[in-house]
């Protein structure tokens, strides 16, 4: 008898409405990511060895088949791979070109959305995608996280270097493709509620600045920080006794950059990577209205949606969470 070879599935798959646009979001099983970012639990859902190319084509017409009979009502294409959608090691040449080929049956795509590290970004890879899509934007999604070069470097452990980035946010403006950068809000271990608002909107600017500099479109991924079981910055979360940042503060942080234009998604979901006591709803004063206005906001950009709430700022001994002990 033959023996049938193990049939892979995406990580993920899902639907979303991402600033007004109908997103289709597939994060394929591949390598695992070559990086070891403190915060990530991810890599442990990975395969340890390369995946060939062909069962990564197998990922991409199970997803498609997923959603076969809504392909043309699609208008944005967000893929990933828990790493780089455009490193070569993980996810070939081949394998792009295979999906972006599928994608031509998304006949109301507007935007391509790439996951990936900086590292990989090249001009070859731009103008090559370029030319297999037929989406009008062409964006990439970083994991940039905050403008904290201690905290970023050492603390979560990226190795993201702030003149790398600099240099493709520059690369992309020239050649027309828009930035996506995720944000983390509190992720430091040590942060009080209100530095580590500050800090999210001291990235923001900061990224509001460069793109503005170098001519690049810019989109926020605001992310509030969960505990990921397993991972090592759970420990000195536990450590430090670190309380999650509250659902106000996202309210906070959006109201305090409204003023610079740029739009903003915010993350509310822990990616069934923590068990429930690490992220915003341990508090005590944890409203599902707010979270469930953030989630229309996504939607729309409309900020009178938060105007029925009173988010008055409290100092940091008012906040009601059980620290993080593991």
């Amino acid at each position: 008898m033959e023996r049938t070879s193990k049939v892979f599935r995406p990580i993920y798959i899902g639907k979303r409405t991402f600033l007004g646009l109908k997103d289709l979001v597939i994060a394929f099983y591949a390598q695992k990511c070559p990086f070891q970012c403190s915060y990530c639990s991810l890599p442990t859902k990975s395969h340890p060895d390369p995946l060939p190319v062909n069962q990564i084509k197998q990922q991409i017409d199970w997803s498609f088949e997923q959603y076969a009979d809504e392909l043309s009502s699609f208008q944005q294409l967000s893929v990933g791979n828990e790493g780089s959608i455009i490193d070569r090691e993980r996810f070939p040449k081949e394998a792009i070109v295979y999906l972006l080929d599928r994608a031509q049956a998304m006949s109301s795509l507007k935007v391509l959305s790439l996951e990936t590290r900086p590292e990989y970004i090249s001009p070859a890879t731009m103008e090559e995608i370029f030319h297999l899509t037929h989406a009008d934007i062409l964006d990439v999604t970083i994991g940039f996280e905050t403008q904290d070069d201690h905290l970023r470097e050492v603390i979560l452990n990226k190795s993201i270097r702030r003149k790398t980035f600099e240099a493709k946010i520059k690369l992309l403006g020239e050649m027309g493709v828009r930035l996506t950068s995720y944000v983390l809000l509190k992720p430091g271990p040590t942060m009080t509620e209100q530095e580590g608002i500050k800090e999210a909107i001291l990235t923001i600017e900061y990224l509001a600045e460069i793109c503005q500099k170098f001519g690049t479109d810019l989109i926020i991924y605001l992310n509030p920080v969960y505990v990921a079981k397993g991972t090592p910055l759970a420990k000195a979360f536990s450590l430090h006794q670190y309380k999650p940042v509250r659902i106000q503060s996202v309210v906070q942080v959006i109201a305090e950059t409204r003023d610079l234009n740029v739009p903003i998604y915010t993350g509310l979901w822990s990616e069934n990577n923590t068990d429930g006591y690490g992220d915003y709803t341990v508090h005590k004063d944890y409203q599902p209205e707010i979270r469930n206005a953030i989630k229309q906001f996504n939607k729309t950009q409309n900020f009178d949606l938060f105007q029925p709430f009173d988010l008055i700022e409290l100092d940091d001994r008012q906040y009601q969470a059980q620290p993080i002990l593991l």
